[in-house]
């Protein structure tokens, strides 16, 4: 069997260090607010507290949902950085009157009733018009974004405003989560609504996996290697930000000549499952596949918390086959890639 153990995750003295300078930082932001103006040595030790973090990650300041003011450090999409960021804000102090904090930009439905100049081009966002259809095995909705003025922008500056567009009117985390494919057009497509329609569609299909979801999927029962994979919908990790290691439990079963278990072997496995989810904390049964006599369970864990220890104790209790345990970084859900519809 191969084990990790619990492991002091990378940015953990600097993200310490940002807060520690916070109350400092935070004096100097609110009269620079007041002021209506961020002076250089200000934004330069700002930028540096983050840069210490990961020289990657993003910040800014923004409107709060609830306080006052936000400010935001973001992983600008990249999932390496998605569990740092997600850190970063577990370790911040709790909001108040004046101060939130987020670890990915938030929706701002305002902005929608503004200008936005892009590369001295006009934009009004209210003009914008997104056509929009489900993909439904990926729970995701592909879109196609318009607006008048993309006409006379290139497309390098089209896609700029879809993509900020859609952080606005949705938020980093639904972007990466509800949407798909993105295009943008010189013509208004067919079916084009105005983004509140689009927000609504959203946060409907969100709506539907409140609840833990799961699918099945695999290969014809004909087939002559039959492969059966059950997973939870959708299986984007920026639901789960801060699950950045991925610890694949196999177990070899006796069962059907085709690989797949008798009803002895999937009691037994069932069994097992039930075992594995009341003791993971701080990790998530994601799927599990079988085929060729084994089956895997695929669960992702919080690199900061998670101790194989438990799983180790388990996998030895199996008495069906060889048990093995693997652990390994993965920010991207590699290992689990190819249950993506």
């Amino acid at each position: 069997m191969i084990f990790s153990r619990k492991r002091r995750p990378e940015g953990t003295a600097a993200i310490a260090a940002f807060w520690a300078a916070w109350p400092q930082l935070r004096t100097r932001s609110e009269a620079a607010i007041a002021a209506r103006g961020f002076p250089d040595d200000l934004v330069a030790d700002i930028a540096a507290r983050v840069n210490d973090i990961h020289p990657e990650l993003e910040w800014e300041f923004s409107k709060g949902r609830v306080a006052e003011h936000a400010f935001i450090v973001s992983a600008a999409g990249d999932p390496a950085l998605r569990a740092l960021a997600h850190r970063w804000r577990q370790a911040a102090p709790a909001a108040d009157e004046t101060w939130e904090f987020h670890d990915a930009r938030q929706a701002e439905s305002e902005m929608f009733e503004a200008e936005f100049q892009a590369d001295g081009h006009r934009v009004e966002l209210a003009e914008l018009r997104y056509a929009f259809s489900l993909d439904e095995p990926r729970s995701e909705y592909d879109i196609v974004v318009f607006h008048p003025a993309f006409a006379a922008m290139t497309e390098a500056q089209r896609v700029q405003v879809a993509f900020l567009s859609l952080a606005w009117l949705l938020g980093e985390d639904a972007v990466e989560v509800w949407i798909g494919a993105v295009d943008v057009a010189v013509e208004c497509p067919d079916g084009a609504r105005p983004p509140q329609e689009l927000a609504t569609a959203v946060a409907e299909l969100a709506a539907q996996y409140r609840d833990e979801t799961w699918v099945l999927m695999g290969s014809s029962p004909d087939a002559e290697v039959p492969r059966i994979a059950t997973a939870q919908r959708p299986l984007k990790p920026a639901r789960w930000p801060v699950l950045d290691t991925h610890v694949a439990i196999t177990l070899a079963f006796r069962g059907r000549d085709n690989g797949m278990p008798d009803p002895d072997a999937l009691t037994a496995l069932r069994d097992f499952e039930d075992r594995l989810r009341e003791l993971l904390t701080d990790a998530e049964l994601i799927a599990h596949e079988t085929s060729e006599g084994m089956r895997t369970f695929h669960v992702y864990a919080d690199s900061a918390r998670f101790s194989a220890d438990a799983v180790e104790k388990l996998a030895k209790t199996w008495s069906g086959g060889r048990a093995k345990v693997k652990v390994c970084a993965d920010h991207g859900w590699e290992g689990v890639r190819h249950l993506r519809p």
